[in-house]
């Protein structure tokens, strides 16, 4: 197995990118996800290292100063990016790291030479997206999800820069033909 080879897995806000994670990796155990920071707060059952590193705003900064990311954007006023130790504790356990991350880290990734496989996951459409957001970001303005959808939009400008993509009308046929891409392609 190619030890320097990842798989990303990208696509907009609210399309369903960590559910697809979170089932690929019961039935995948080649792939083990990598941890990413981010400077925003955690969510209701997020927790600090498992779902992502928590760091304030100063520590990210310093972080970027120090070399400590592989890649790293800001999105919504927030810092996310993936640790380069992270990454490398994946590669140590022999498994392909597992990224969930924005188009431009992703691309950022492809720019550094990072190798494997690039996924863009789409929503059935837009209305289901709307709806998805709507759902899950039940506490922001009306205004902070038209601005999800725009970004929305312009994330999918992205999609050819992928090696794939995936439309998440449905979780398992969604996962399946993720775990069938992972394994034609990666492993």
């Amino acid at each position: 197995m190619s030890k320097k080879r990842i798989l990303v897995i990208s696509g907009p806000s609210g399309v369903g990118k960590t559910t697809l994670c979170d089932h690929l990796i019961r039935k995948e155990h080649t792939v083990k996800p990598c941890v990413t920071a981010t400077s925003r707060s955690p969510r209701p059952g997020e927790k600090h290292g498992k779902d992502y590193f928590f760091l304030t705003k100063k520590e990210f900064k310093d972080g970027i100063k120090r070399g400590k990311f592989v890649e790293f954007t800001t999105l919504f006023g927030n810092y996310y990016g993936t640790p380069v130790e992270s990454l490398r504790a994946v590669f140590d356990e022999g498994k392909y790291p597992l990224l969930k991350i924005d188009v431009k880290g992703a691309r950022n990734l492809k720019n550094k030479g990072y190798k494997g496989v690039y996924i863009f996951i789409l929503p059935p459409d837009e209305e289901t997206l709307k709806h998805r957001l709507i759902q899950r970001k039940s506490k922001e303005s009306k205004e902070e999800i038209k601005k999800r959808l725009s970004r929305a939009k312009r994330e999918m400008t992205y999609r050819k820069d992928y090696d794939f993509e995936v439309v998440n009308d449905k979780i398992p046929r969604a996962v399946r033909q993720i775990q069938d891409i992972t394994r034609e392609h990666l492993c």
